[in-house]
């Protein structure tokens, strides 16, 4: 590899496992690394639930109402008879 020349290659470092090699001899990773083909297997592909996406959940009530105005007792208003 040292004296090697490769026309439109070049050599670059394997994000994985950090061996030098040709650039053609690498593949690019879902998050973008540059690893040599025989380091690209599972560990390297994205997983399956990162591609997930929520539904949307409507959480508004069918039909309210509004509240209705307080309504303040007075002091004998209710007496022990009325319990």
């Amino acid at each position: 590899m040292q004296g090697e020349q490769r026309v439109g290659d070049w050599l670059c470092i394997c994000d994985y496992s950090g061996f030098k090699c040709w650039a053609s001899e690498t593949v690019k990773t879902w998050n973008g690394y540059r690893v040599l083909k025989r380091f690209a297997g599972e560990e390297t592909q994205r997983h399956p639930q990162d591609l997930v996406r929520g539904k949307p959940d409507n959480q508004g009530v069918p039909w309210a109402r509004p509240e209705p105005t307080d309504t303040f007792l007075s002091p004998g208003d209710v007496t022990p008879d009325d319990l």
